[in-house]
């Protein structure tokens, strides 16, 4: 019986769905695959499947052992050497399951530290010498959830802006808080980009819905890096602001807080009304830059500059939701 990878519709939650058997040329017959099965499992039309019998059974799975994606590096080129802790990270974040550094001596001592300070920090991540001119990064996967991971992120960010807005009430948040705080959405937006390359678990593999998450992602990560500069500047500067002052930089932040929340938990299930009610919170923020010379001439100068980082950082959120909306259009409304 020879097979036929035609892509069709499985109805939305069936498990079980009945296929009619078609005939293929003169002794042939062929079955089709459920799209959503297809997309899920990354098989597309020349693709291989292992199919076997079990009893009265006829059981189709995803080859794995196929899907793979391997990447190979010789030491032996200078710029490997050099940025030997760059070449995993980003493999890890493009969606490699494995990589080999090889060379035709044993490695360098200051190559396996930058490449054993990175595999640390990478989450089920296995390293090892294969021989004593082999060695190989392993990036195991465990069972997890794009949409559940990013909401998880957008939390850790609305979590530093409530801190934020408490250091303002008196809440004293320390540098090393800070830190800890920004190196944990950090370990969360590499596990993002390398979730939104491999598209696991909600069949986000499809092209454009796949670049929208992605594009979401690289956007929060910008967030997270203008976040942490602002935090370090609120913390150093926050003195010199009066009470009114601190109750318009605190309520600005708890602005920033909701819409963020609101937009990173409408993906699961897509929620267009949710993406539009965080704009409609960040929009607030956004128009205070029509009256910014007017602001700033009758505040401080440190409420200004503050002022103008947090509607700088309320810009590129607003991609995020632009992007997240997008996202749930696509989602929702594509075939």
């Amino acid at each position: 019986m020879s097979f036929l990878t035609e892509l069709e519709d499985m109805e939305e939650n069936e498990k079980v769905v009945m296929r009619k058997v078609q005939k293929l040329g003169t002794s042939s017959m062929i079955i089709t695959i459920p799209r959503s099965w297809a997309r899920k499992h990354r098989i597309s039309v020349g693709s291989l499947v292992s199919v076997y019998e079990d009893g009265d059974r006829l059981i189709i799975s995803p080859n794995n052992e196929g899907s793979v994606l391997k990447a190979t590096f010789s030491t032996q080129h200078n710029n490997v050497c050099k940025h030997a802790g760059r070449i995993i990270l980003c493999s890890y974040i493009s969606g490699l399951d494995s990589i080999i550094l090889y060379s035709n001596r044993p490695f360098r001592n200051d190559v396996m530290e930058k490449v054993s300070e990175v595999v640390e920090k990478l989450p089920y991540t296995e390293s090892g010498l294969l021989s004593e001119y082999e060695f190989v990064i392993n990036f195991k996967e465990k069972p997890v959830n794009v949409v559940d991971t990013l909401l998880i992120y957008g939390r850790s960010l609305s979590s530093l802006l409530s801190k934020l807005a408490a250091h303002l009430d008196g809440a004293k948040l320390i540098k090393s808080e800070l830190e800890s705080n920004y190196e944990e959405m950090k370990f969360y937006s590499y596990k993002l980009l390398r979730l939104a390359s491999k598209g696991h678990g909600q069949s986000l593999n499809e092209e454009h819905i796949n670049r929208l998450l992605a594009a979401a992602v690289g956007l929060l990560i910008l967030t997270n890096d203008s976040l942490y500069k602002f935090a370090i500047d609120l913390l150093n500067l926050s003195d010199f602001l009066d009470n009114e002052e601190k109750e318009r930089i605190k309520f600005l932040l708890q602005l920033l807080e909701v819409s963020i929340v609101a937009s990173t938990s409408s993906i699961n299930p897509p929620s267009i009304k949710k993406e539009e009610e965080a704009y409609w919170k960040l929009k607030a923020i956004l128009e205070l830059e029509n009256d910014l010379k007017d602001i700033i001439a009758n505040t401080s100068g440190t409420f200004g500059y503050l002022l103008s980082t947090l509607i700088n950082i309320a810009r590129i959120i607003n991609n995020v939701e632009e992007t997240l909306l997008c996202y749930s259009i696509f989602s929702k409304y594509s075939d």
